[in-house]
């Protein structure tokens, strides 16, 4: 028998929790509460009887609901999909086993999912990396009446905006489909459901909804160098202490002149590296710090909620920390190239996508990766946006069989849960990738955070909301004046919504 580890435990009850975060009545307080008590409930006591679990950490017994006589005939299932980069890539493309653990999964996922319907997947993928998304081929498709494609996947920032269009099937009412299952992201499914209809989802079927968290890379050699290792910045996390005021003291005594050039260029060490331009990395410090761009009252209706004082400190706390002294480089590196100064030893602290650790393979010395830093020690929980344009999954309405198509899904979303997330977060990130066992450790934290809001989901259709964070955080001046241009967005994401709210009641 082999012992339960905690973050299984969390990562199956995960979406499940969010739901109950996202849903419930009350305060904002009382629903991060309700959240922490109910992981407190499903996870049993290290230890205890219920932690023993058998090989697989119990995901491999998990039943879902499809009929066990269930038969195509060999139909042949157009799957289309992004496959432009590694993220992409490794999400559905595995054309035969090479000992590569995700890729293995992968394809026996694949493998047992069309077998167990007797279905032949024909997987289409369109040259798109994780950034973009397949609009005007889905677009295309659908108005010419053609039928290329049965299943969508789409960047669900993209995908977002087809769910205007009437161009996708509502899924909640097919067969086969089954929402209450560990494998859906119930956040999203909640705050996309518009009249009781959801027309695109997202979970575990798709990598990027994992490896799309934003997190916290840091090179561990170089803050034990400078801190002569008396800082244990694992040890800060579990104690709640982890925050962008904490973040910011360890990075202001850092900075050496190592060039030698009398300036503070590239060269140099920093405590944290941050790209000169609109980025991700505002993503991740906006999302890790909960704030509600639009918030909800308590009778269903909405506010512009940007301005608001949380909004304010944040700006002033990231100003702090990346115009102010020398706590931050900024650079043009971005993307793959966003890791340069820290495997070369002169930043410690890069934020990037989780799946951003397959770029330290070759880093000489050692890292580690911490969920993002929290808004202060009052946030209960860390918190991790997952990348907007990770993937979500949609049936066109031209489709001839959506029957068929959502008992696909499932069983796809079933095999990916019991199979695929074990192979990739378990074994890929966990043993191989991670340098130490406090990553591990870290990894749970970090899973148990993601969570998604409407700002985020909605955003090219909501005046774009983290586009304006992006844009504050782009340079001092823009964040010095946070509170001025946030509120000047009122009128134009009101009005946005308010259109987006009427064209699905006109959908429905």
């Amino acid at each position: 028998m082999k012992k339960k580890p905690i973050l299984s435990l969390l990562l199956a009850a995960l979406l499940f929790i969010q739901t109950v975060s996202c849903s419930s009545g009350g305060t904002n307080e009382e629903k991060e509460t309700q959240a922490d008590n109910a992981a407190v409930e499903e996870a049993p006591a290290p230890g205890s009887q219920e932690e023993e679990e058998p090989e697989g950490n119990g995901r491999s017994d998990v039943k879902d609901s499809l009929p066990d006589d269930l038969d195509f005939g060999g139909a042949t299932l157009h799957f289309f999909t992004r496959g432009g980069d590694r993220d992409t890539q490794m999400e559905f493309q595995a054309e035969e086993l090479n000992g590569e653990v995700v890729n293995d999964a992968v394809y026996t996922r694949n493998l047992k999912a069309q077998e167990r319907l007797n279905i032949a997947m024909d997987l289409i993928l369109a040259n798109v990396n994780i950034h973009g998304g397949t609009n005007s081929d889905i677009q295309k498709s659908v108005h010419s009446g053609s039928g290329d494609y049965d299943l969508l996947g789409n960047g669900m920032y993209s995908m977002m905006s087809l769910t205007m269009e009437n161009i996708l099937l509502p899924m909640n009412d097919l067969p086969y489909l089954d929402f209450t299952a560990p494998w859906y992201n119930h956040a999203f499914l909640d705050q996309t459901n518009f009249n009781g209809k959801n027309y695109t989802v997202m979970g575990e079927v798709g990598q990027t909804m994992i490896s799309g968290a934003f997190v916290m890379f840091f090179n561990k050699t170089l803050l034990d160098t400078f801190y002569n290792g008396e800082v244990n910045i694992y040890q800060i996390v579990n104690e709640g202490e982890w925050t962008i005021d904490k973040m910011t003291s360890l990075c202001e005594p850092v900075y050496q002149d190592a060039n030698g050039n009398g300036e503070a260029d590239e060269g140099d060490i920093f405590g944290h590296y941050f790209t000169n331009t609109d980025t991700l990395g505002a993503d991740s410090f906006y999302g890790a710090s909960r704030i509600e761009y639009l918030k909800k009252n308590d009778d269903g209706t909405w506010f512009f909620n940007a301005a608001c004082e949380r909004m304010i400190t944040f700006t002033e706390k990231m100003h702090k920390l990346l115009f102010e002294g020398t706590n931050t480089l900024r650079l043009p590196y971005n993307n793959d190239d966003i890791f340069n100064t820290m495997k070369a030893d002169q930043t410690i602290f890069t934020t990037w996508m989780l799946s951003g650790i397959d770029l330290l393979r070759d880093m000489e010395s050692d890292f580690g990766i911490i969920p993002m830093p929290k808004f202060d020690t009052a946030q209960e929980k860390y918190a991790e946006y997952v990348h907007d344009a990770s993937s979500s999954f949609s049936i066109p309405t031209t489709e001839q069989d959506p029957a068929m198509v959502a008992a696909f899904l499932e069983a796809m979303s079933a095999e990916s849960f019991r199979t695929v997330t074990p192979a990739y977060f378990e074994t890929a990130l966990k043993s191989k990738y991670s340098r130490d066992s406090e990553t591990s450790q870290m990894l749970d934290i970090i899973v148990d955070g993601i969570y998604l809001d409407i700002g985020y989901i909605f955003g090219g259709s909501l005046n774009s909301p983290i586009g304006k964070i992006r844009g504050v955080l782009a340079n001092a001046t823009n964040c010095e004046n946070a509170a001025s241009s946030l509120a000047k967005n009122e009128k134009a994401t009101m009005k946005s919504l308010e259109k987006l709210l009427q064209k699905y009641e006109e959908i429905g």
